[in-house]
């Protein structure tokens, strides 16, 4: 019986750690995504969906975007894809903060 309880219990963790890591910021497709025509959806669009779909900008405030996309910028290094080149970058953050969540 004790170890029946303990099983049910490293399941029941098991599960939980599984769901937690399937929540995800929410995501839109290229369509969805603000001022679609403009440079900065384009580099969203070339960029963020080669590991992921494209980030709604408003999942994040404009202060909040510079740290996620220095970590992305550090995960795309880790993974192999390269670092976004710093002339893509810049406009790729304004595009962001420009369409980030209201503070």
């Amino acid at each position: 019986m004790k170890r029946s309880i303990i099983i049910d219990w490293c399941a029941a963790c098991a599960l939980a750690l599984l769901m937690a890591g399937c929540s995800q910021k929410p995501q839109v497709s290229a369509a969805e995504l603000p001022d679609q025509g403009s440079p900065g959806a384009a580099l969203v669009t070339g960029y963020c969906t080669e590991c992921h779909g494209a980030p709604s900008p408003s999942s994040h405030t404009a202060r909040e975007w510079a740290g996620v996309v220095e970590r992305m910028q550090n995960w795309r290094v880790t993974k192999g894809f390269g670092a976004i080149p710093e002339r893509d970058l810049r406009p790729l953050l304004d595009y962001l903060k420009s369409h980030g969540r209201a503070e």
